[in-house]
């Protein structure tokens, strides 16, 4: 019974003694939210009228392609635009697509929009409705990034339940 209370006895001391190393790394998702709740005063979208961007999308089925497109802002909520999708990164055309949206939240340098694109694929020959939810935050007064996640719907052929994800950068005006 000695050697029992002795063994628990030494055990407990040199685990309540011991000093265990804590390392503090940092996660992508511990520095995406730290990026997307802190919020830059001096930006604002309110006096935005023309946005101009490039991005990457991995569409699915298709692969990874580059879209490039511009929006008007009718205010400082609605916009009208239109964009381009290519079939592959720095290929042919592959589809078309006007743009309607509202910006929902505009806090600072940070703005959520829905909107909805419509257009046509050459690459699906077939029109195309593709609903999409975009956050864009400015990194300057006039830069900003963006991420968005849609999905196509097309009008002839089979429609896909995967979302579509889209990251760029562009510039304001």
């Amino acid at each position: 019974m000695k050697k029992l209370v002795l063994a628990v006895s030494l055990i407990a001391s040199l685990v309540l003694t011991s000093k265990a190393q804590v390392t503090n790394i940092p996660t992508f998702f511990n520095s995406a939210e730290e990026y997307l709740t802190s919020f830059n005063t001096n930006y604002d979208w309110s006096s935005v009228t023309i946005e101009a961007a490039s991005s990457w999308k991995q569409v699915t089925g298709q692969g990874a392609t580059d879209v490039i497109n511009a929006e008007y802002h009718i205010d400082s909520r609605f916009l009208l635009g239109g964009s381009i999708q290519f079939e592959g990164v720095g290929s042919t055309i592959g589809s078309a697509q006007l743009i309607t949206g509202y910006a929902f939240i505009q806090h600072f340098d940070t703005q959520a929009s829905i909107e909805v694109e419509s257009g046509y694929s050459w690459y699906r020959n077939t029109y195309v409705i593709e609903p999409e939810l975009k956050l864009e935050k400015k990194l300057t007064k006039n830069t900003f990034a963006l991420i968005g996640v849609s999905i196509p719907l097309f009008t002839e052929g089979k429609n896909s339940r995967t979302p579509c994800f889209e990251t760029g950068l562009g510039f304001t005006y």
